[in-house]
């Protein structure tokens, strides 16, 4: 019997995502082999590297429709400005820090806010794909930009160049994951803003799903239908 509850036990498990690989949490897609979905850049550009060692990289997005909706899907943070909203990228990866001085083409040095709209020659770039494939300076934001399976987005600090500067890949190697030495290509959760659900309704998205609740109820039956076997078998 004991054997009967742990074999049950550890289906339930399996089923709830607790024991085996990737029992942490559903992950990303990472780019080791060309993207199906949308290939989502991220270039620090004019940023150095951080101080934990994070650079450039590129991602797979997991779904499609709102370039917003897409860079959340692949782990990409997103913070905009107090005053706009996302309707204008201010950080990307928590880049640039609050903190983190900026060097202007003057040689002064700036932090970032994000309290209102970042100046025209130090902010984040958007970058689409042209019909000759090639990177195309976005004219519309995250929010506003539509993606499908196939395409690229990028986003580029830029700091003295109005129109921004372009990534540091083509599309073509973005989607092969051909990246120049530095680059990286992480898999990470899913973002979500705290407290609201993926259509922003306000959803707990740290709800338990349907399977999270069907697996416990059959873990609640099989330890009932144990513990009635015991009684049976003192009764016998």
């Amino acid at each position: 019997m004991r054997r009967l509850a742990g074999a049950a036990t550890s289906v339930v498990l399996a089923v709830l995502g607790l024991t085996g690989p990737g029992a942490t949490g559903a992950t990303a897609a990472p780019v080791s082999e060309p993207c199906a979905g949308v290939t989502l850049v991220v270039d620090l550009g004019d940023l150095p590297v951080g101080t934990d060692g994070r650079g450039s990289s590129v991602r797979c997005g997991t779904t499609t429709g709102r370039a917003l909706d897409v860079l959340r899907s692949a782990g990409v943070a997103l913070e905009g400005t107090a005053q706009l909203g996302l309707a204008f990228v201010c950080r990307v990866d928590g880049r640039p820090a609050a903190d983190e001085a900026v060097t202007m083409p003057d040689g002064s040095r700036r932090t970032e806010s994000c309290a209102r709209t970042p100046p025209a020659n130090a902010y984040w770039s958007l970058w689409t794909v042209g019909d000759d494939g090639t990177w195309r300076y976005a004219t519309t934001g995250v929010g506003d930009t539509e993606l499908v399976d196939g395409q690229a987005f990028a986003l580029v600090y830029s700091v003295g160049r109005s129109e921004g500067r372009p990534p540091a890949v083509t599309p073509a190697q973005a989607r092969a994951g051909e990246l120049p030495a530095g680059w990286s290509i992480p898999s990470a959760a899913p973002v979500a803003e705290p407290g609201t659900g993926p259509d922003g309704t306000g959803t707990d998205v740290d709800g338990p799903g349907p399977a999270v609740v069907a697996g416990l109820g059959l873990l609640a039956a099989l330890v009932v239908a144990v513990v009635v076997l015991r009684v049976r078998r003192a009764r016998a």
